[in-house]
């Protein structure tokens, strides 16, 4: 089969290739035909592995952290399909060939402590498929029959179409770090207008947030400039936000302190849930300053490197805020309340969440021209296609 392969971390990019054979099926497996797949974050890091080391280490971790023992692997984790074959040990009442899938593609060992007292997504011996195992960027991919998500029982195809059912993945992030702050009613600040900040922004406000506060910081070179970042905020009010801010004072003079006074004039000295979405240290920094006392932040961003600093006496301690790490989708809690949510399409949900996807999939491989829009930020969400022919609106 055809498929997108990580062959090094010592080197940059990605190759398209045969990758023979097609993967084998195991009893409790089953085999899903992939129409489409979606670039994440991750993806994006893996492709430039030589000056990232901290996705590295993640895909080193079940090898001892030994670069020698690395082999080649299919990367992505962000897909849908159909199901072409049902390992003999899956239950026949679960799905059938021809099922319209998804799956949760963190693989929980099922006997850790965390596992075992209902929190597979902490897991301690987590494996990801497109990080530690082979993933999606390919014709096919296999996944155990306990990780499927059969859409077909979630309205199928017209409910959600595969261009949402491409990145239902990321959307769960998204959906986990603003159930994880219990929104309905709070005053929110999203930090960050990349994916996840403008899907948190348009889940927030399904879920009844009375305020949205969206911030980014452009850059001149290099990263969103300010032209990019106005084009995100007209998107991301209309899914949701109330106000958006440039923290960069050179390039939006005013803006950052704005925010901050009207926050506090209007909000009772901060707002009750800050979502950190973006990794970036100057923004979580923003989040200690931003919430009010008693206040939660969720962090779902992951900083490029240890942060030098956090003011964690002023901005926690002293305020009595609660601070929690978001990873992955709670297995599968968040799933349904996410599959639920776009069923419903409460808010129009789905019309917002089609601002962030980009007009037309790209061919597996013309992956470079799909990366190229990532990195120059021209596209929110790109979706990769094995099949140049499958209708994505269907």
């Amino acid at each position: 089969m055809k498929a997108l392969i990580k062959t090094s971390l010592a080197e940059e990019g990605l190759q398209y290739t045969d990758r023979a054979p097609t993967p084998p099926l195991h009893p409790a497996e089953v085999r899903v035909r992939v129409f489409a797949a979606g670039i994440c974050g991750t993806d994006f890091g893996i492709y430039h592995s030589p000056t990232r080391k901290g996705i590295q280490d993640e895909m080193l971790r079940h090898l001892g952290g030994d670069a020698a023992r690395y082999q080649p692997l299919v990367i992505g984790h962000e897909f849908c399909g159909e199901v072409v074959e049902i390992g003999a040990g899956v239950p026949k009442s679960m799905v059938a060939v021809g099922d319209y899938v998804t799956s949760e593609m963190h693989i929980a060992c099922g006997y850790c402590h965390q596992c075992m007292t209902g929190r597979k997504h902490v897991c301690q011996n987590v494996r990801i498929k497109g990080v530690h195992m082979d993933g999606t960027f390919a014709d096919y991919v296999c996944v155990p029959f306990e990780n499927l998500i059969n859409l077909e029982r979630f309205g199928g195809k017209a409910m959600i179409p595969p261009r949402f059912g491409a990145f239902l993945d990321a959307l769960g992030n998204a959906v986990h770090t603003v159930m994880e702050g219990d929104v309905s009613g709070k005053t929110v600040a999203v930090l960050g207008c990349g994916t996840q900040g403008m899907m948190a922004t348009a889940v927030a406000r399904a879920l009844g947030a009375t305020r949205i506060y969206v911030t980014d910081f452009s850059v001149a070179s290099g990263g969103i400039d300010s032209g990019h970042l106005a084009r995100r905020f007209e998107n991301v009010r209309q899914m949701g936000a109330d106000w958006c801010f440039d923290t960069n004072e050179q390039n939006a003079p005013g803006q950052r302190q704005e925010l901050f006074e009207r926050v506090r004039n209007e909000h009772g000295g901060g707002v009750d849930l800050v979502l950190e979405m973006s990794g970036s240290a100057a923004a979580y920094d923003d989040a200690g300053k931003l919430v009010k006392n008693g206040g939660q932040i969720m962090l779902l961003g992951i900083p490029s490197r240890p942060l030098a600093s956090f003011d964690i006496g002023n901005h926690v301690i002293w305020k009595g805020v609660t601070m929690r790490g978001i990873f992955g989708r709670r297995m599968f809690e968040t799933w349904y309340t996410m599959l639920d949510l776009l069923a419903a399409d409460k808010s129009g949900l789905k019309a917002k969440l089609e601002k962030i996807i980009a007009r037309q999939p790209i061919q597996l491989e013309n992956f470079e021209h799909g990366f190229e829009l990532v990195r120059t930020q021209e596209a929110v969400k790109v979706l990769l296609t094995p099949d140049p022919n499958f209708n994505l609106e269907a």
